[in-house]
């Protein structure tokens, strides 16, 4: 649901440096980010703070007026993003144990998510940026986009307290969380039969019996057996993916035995 600012909270804004003294430019920016983010804020001061990059702070600041960057809220949106998706992993999937969930963690929150997020919000429209930065493609480099995603959320915490950026996080976050998941518990598999089948001194032997299709699309076959007792076949796009198939059925034959 969007975050609704009762009108007293625009008004006090106005009169204090807030929203209303904003350029129409930068204005329309940041209300057009607030619909991507679904979130509205009180104080816009936050959300500048969060867009300011280092070198854009360097080139503005004077001998006796120092322009803060986003590097100090990037630091805490580190915290508030890690924590946010911590507790949706925690209350979602109770049955995964913790190093199960610390990978799953570590793979949404990472540079390459955050950024891919930042893009298709239109961040990189908004940020500051000192020329050099931007004449070397700086909109686009996915370190500085990552940060600045890490600020914005960081922007939000101080704005609206923690649920509301727990819930702006969890948004972007979800999708991905949900989509690695899967392919965590995948890849997952035949780690697992070979920690079953070694207690019995037993090891499992993969072969590519198959292959078909054409050359842009072709389906693999395996076959996952354990010597001198049980085997299962599996299908996939890839090598890898056939074999973990074939230890998934493994698995299920192993764990009744």
């Amino acid at each position: 649901m969007f975050h609704v600012v009762p009108d007293v909270y625009r008004l006090r804004m106005s009169i204090t440096g807030g929203e209303r003294k904003l350029p129409d430019k930068d204005y329309d920016l940041l209300r057009e980010l607030e619909k991507k983010l679904e979130y509205s804020f009180i104080d816009y001061r936050y959300l500048q703070g969060a867009l300011i990059h280092t070198s854009y702070a360097n080139e503005h600041s004077k001998d006796n007026s120092r322009l803060n960057s986003n590097e100090r809220i990037e630091f805490l949106g580190d915290s508030v993003l890690g924590l946010a998706v911590s507790v949706y992993i925690y209350r979602n999937y109770p049955d995964m144990p913790e190093g199960r969930m610390s990978k799953l963690r570590a793979s949404v929150v990472c540079e390459s998510t955050l950024a891919e997020i930042a893009s298709k919000i239109g961040l990189d429209k908004c940020m500051k940026l000192g020329i050099g930065e931007e004449m070397t493609g700086g909109r686009n480099k996915p370190s500085i986009l990552a940060d600045a995603m890490e600020s914005v959320f960081a922007a939000i915490y101080l704005d609206g307290g923690f649920e509301s950026a727990s819930r702006v996080i969890q948004n972007f976050i979800v999708p991905e969380i949900v989509k690695r998941a899967d392919n965590l518990v995948l890849s997952d598999y035949k780690s697992r039969v070979q920690e079953i089948l070694s207690r019995q001194h037993c090891r499992v032997v993969y072969e590519i019996i198959e292959e078909s299709g054409p050359e842009h699309a072709r389906t693999f076959t395996a076959k996952a057996f354990v010597e001198g007792g049980v085997s299962a076949v599996g299908c996939g796009r890839s090598k890898k993916d056939a074999e973990q198939h074939a230890a998934r059925i493994l698995l299920n034959l192993v764990e009744k035995e």
